[in-house]
């Protein structure tokens, strides 16, 4: 964002209106002006919140821009709206999805992460796989490896968060 800007953003919920907020971009700070509801008394409130912005120098010149957060002053790149103010996502003690994740979970994705790499699907027998042309023979090799294992441990664990065993 461009410095000495304003503008609005409004986003709606079931096609009706449900939100806007309004910010004002300077050098070195971004005001947001926003109201909140509280769901208890349905009294909106207005709130008016400064966030800081810290830079770093990048390797091939120029800078990047964090946000600092405004309640514990952590360099930050995102920020999010979890109760009145927008804050990180420690000081809103948010999870990653990953966090929530069972050995099973991970397995999983694990699998589709080299199936991904695979250019695979999911009805692709490693038989019938072929090597994608970009790919180098060893890590061709080191990843259908890689499947077969990640296969074999996933089908595991699956069956034994049911009690069968292979």
């Amino acid at each position: 964002m461009q410095p000495n800007r304003a503008g609005s953003l409004t986003w709606n919920v079931g096609g009706e209106p449900s939100g806007s907020i309004n910010y004002t971009m300077y050098e070195n700070t971004m005001e947001l002006n926003f109201r909140v509801r509280d769901y208890w008394d349905e009294e909106w409130e207005s709130v008016q919140q400064t966030i800081w912005f810290d830079r770093t120098p990048c390797h091939y010149g120029g800078n990047r821009k964090w946000f600092r957060c405004p309640e514990c002053d952590r360099r930050v790149g995102l920020l999010y709206g979890g109760d009145v103010l927008f804050l990180c996502r420690h000081c809103y003690r948010l999870p990653y999805a990953s966090q929530g994740e069972g050995y099973p979970d991970r397995l999983s994705r694990k699998l589709d992460k080299i199936s991904d790499k695979l250019q695979a699907d999911e009805y692709t027998v490693i038989d019938d796989l072929w090597k994608p042309k970009w790919m180098h023979w060893r890590t061709f090799y080191r990843l259908t490896m890689a499947e077969i294992d990640a296969d074999e441990r996933s089908t595991n664990a699956f069956l034994a968060r049911f009690g069968h065993y292979l």
